[in-house]
């Protein structure tokens, strides 16, 4: 195996997928096993934070929605998107 071979990618069933929000593609792993997926390790968001079959967010945009519902669950008003 040549030394500049790329390694197995740490999400294998990662594939692209485009932001609803800000239309940048990204690697989304929730279409394979959703376990593997990089979200997982970021907070949780209500299911009712989204509209329902927009699909995957990417990792700017779904930190942006889990600081906005975080500022609104305190009361504190988020910036205009």
């Amino acid at each position: 195996m040549s030394p500049f071979t790329s390694k197995v990618p740490e999400f294998p069933e990662a594939s692209s997928a485009r932001c609803p929000r800000c239309r940048r593609v990204f690697d989304c792993g929730a279409r394979g096993d959703r376990s593997t997926c990089w979200c997982v390790s970021m907070p949780e968001l209500p299911a009712d934070a989204l509209k329902a079959g927009t699909g995957c967010l990417c990792p700017e945009c779904l930190a942006d929605a889990i600081a906005r519902e975080r500022a609104s669950a305190q009361g504190v008003a988020a910036a205009p998107e």
